[in-house]
């Protein structure tokens, strides 16, 4: 994934922007972090606690995302190489490791940005920058003022990010010094994809393969008996769960009663002021309304944080009692997979960046020897709910006996079948085409011949080109541009079909400004060969700090 971030820059733009606006403005997490000073991790022999992980950890991983999401693409390398472009929960903390590990090396390098150095740099993201691109003081304050405010970071957690994110491009350039990439090359490979190839395509369908498959029981159960393993059931799990949301609000209206006699009588400066106050007070109702909800989910998320605190002093027990004093409906699930969720644990994750829903969280719940593990964490879900759940019980994954796993075995074993023998008709019809082709016949008649009656020509596709799904297999352009003009490629198989490419042109088109692209391109595979040695390097250095996380013990 890291080695191809910069192919697809205009994507991910509009990916972090979204990223940017759900960690900024749609906090999926307002429940209080609690920082006891508890010891989390244990990194190269040194002990971190909870506050010094949700600061240099989640919080700041959570900021860095935001940063790349206005195209601060270091940002985005810096958070995914040190979390190792993990997706799921486990991301802030990995993110932490690796900063802690790069610290270390930033004293055993030298490497120690200084606060011009850091000023120089933050001035040139594209975060900070006004109406003319350019550095904007007024938005960056806003930015650390208000931006930040809901993660509890101030200016200098901000500009030790970034003197983190320079020191990283430092070591990557060190780590990665001489990995020269071989211009030639680069040359070469430009001029393969700058080709343009035409030939014709003949097509056959894996459906008449699979319709003359009828295995016999026997042979189900011996193809099931060698790969048995991977039949397995769904785990299913059993919760006790409480779904809560805050208090309605009493809306503060403004009077919308039809216009008077005596209002149409007025004249029209009157009305113009009457038409203004009441704009007024709508805005000032509107205001009202926004904070009193903004109140009552305070008081709701304090609530579901102090039930949480309690249920944990009581090593999580008397889950339904607690709930009861505080107001709160409790509901009991039957065993379920997580593909067949109770309606409400079936509900969309607010402002989450990776999305899922609230079934996906309890599935991940990991249960230790620590009772209060059995109690998921407040998940928010909705527009302004919060999930709490224990785990009754739960039924662990197992292999299927043959009967339960009867039907998935026949179709895979159909499945298998019928490609082997696409693929093998495919070889064998390509054979007798070449010889065919030899004795003077198109490719079109040689098809044919052969029985393969639907063809289809190409003309003049490029790298960019888009096959027509329907008619064209999707690597066209890749399965044909080593083929030598008059010959035939390689099978080319998709999972319902397969194509026999016969190519009869290709020819390289020369661009305006080649000296620059193959600059260009040579410059984008150095980077591409520093990230994946800083990549190794970070994660060696990982596995030699004998990571410890402490808060499971």
């Amino acid at each position: 994934m890291i080695e191809n971030l910069r192919k697809y820059t205009g994507l991910m733009i509009v990916v972090f922007v979204i990223l940017f606006i759900s960690f900024f403005f749609l906090d999926s997490s307002s429940v209080r972090n609690m920082s006891s000073g508890r010891a989390m991790l244990k990194i190269s022999g040194r002990t971190y606690d909870d506050k010094e992980v949700l600061t240099l950890g989640k919080n700041s991983f959570q900021l860095a995302y935001g940063l790349a999401g206005s195209g601060d693409f270091d940002f985005l390398q810096f958070a995914s190489l040190l979390s190792n472009a993990d997706q799921s929960d486990q991301a802030p903390e990995k993110f932490f490791i690796g900063r802690m590990i790069l610290r270390q090396a930033k004293e055993e390098f030298g490497v120690y940005p200084g606060d011009e150095e850091i000023s120089a740099y933050l001035r040139t993201l594209r975060i900070f920058a006004g109406p003319d691109q350019k550095f904007n003081a007024e938005t960056y304050r806003n930015f650390v003022d208000k931006g930040m405010g809901h993660l509890g970071m101030t200016e200098k957690d901000l500009r030790d990010l970034a003197s983190d994110v320079l020191a990283y491009k430092k070591i990557k350039d060190i780590v990665g010094t001489g990995l020269i990439v071989d211009r030639d090359a680069v040359t070469k490979n430009l001029a393969l994809e700058n080709q343009q190839v035409s030939g014709e395509l003949a097509k056959l369908e894996l459906a008449p393969f699979e319709e003359k498959l009828q295995p016999t029981e026997d042979e189900i159960r011996k193809f099931w008996e060698n790969i048995q393993d991977s039949f397995t059931t769904e785990p299913k799990r059993k919760f006790t769960y409480i779904v809560v949301a805050p208090e309605p609000i009493a809306e503060a209206k403004v009077d919308d009663a039809p216009e008077s006699l005596a209002d149409a009588a007025a004249s029209d400066e009157a009305k113009k002021a009457a038409a203004k106050k009441k704009e007024e007070d709508r805005a000032k109702a509107a205001a009202a309304n926004a904070e009193a909800r903004r109140t009552n989910q305070l008081t709701l998320d304090g609530k579901v944080d102090d039930f949480l605190f309690k249920l944990e002093e009581q090593k999580g027990e008397g889950f339904e009692a607690l709930a009861k004093e505080y107001g709160w409906e409790t509901k009991t699930t039957e065993l379920f997979t997580r593909t067949a969720a109770p309606k409400e644990l079936d509900l969309e994750l607010r402002s989450s960046s990776r999305g899922g829903k609230t079934v996906d969280q309890l599935f991940l719940m990991d249960v230790t020897s620590d009772p209060f593990s059995k109690i998921s964490p407040a998940v928010a879900v909705g527009e302004n709910q919060w999930v709490v759940a224990r785990l009754d019980s739960e039924e662990k994954s197992r292999a299927k006996t043959f009967e339960e796993a009867r039907a998935d075995a026949r179709a895979q074993y159909i499945s298998e079948k019928a490609a082997e023998a696409l693929k093998t008709a495919a070889n064998e019809n390509i054979t007798k085409i070449k010889t065919l082709l030899t004795g003077g016949k198109s490719f079109a008649d040689a098809a044919k011949e052969v029985g393969l009656t639907e063809t289809k020509a190409f003309t003049a596709v490029t790298s960019t080109y888009r096959p027509d799904g329907a008619s064209e297999p999707q690597n066209l352009f890749e399965a044909s541009r080593y083929a030598e003009p008059g010959t035939i490629a390689d099978v080319i198989t998709e999972s319902d079909r397969a194509f026999i490419l016969y190519v009869a042109k290709r020819e390289v088109v020369k661009e305006a400004d080649a000296a620059g692209r193959i600059d260009g391109e040579v410059l984008a595979a150095t980077n591409r060969n520093e990230t994946q040695a800083f990549n190794a390097w970070i994660n060696t250095r990982i596995d030699d700090a004998k990571v410890e996380q402490l808060y499971k013990n």
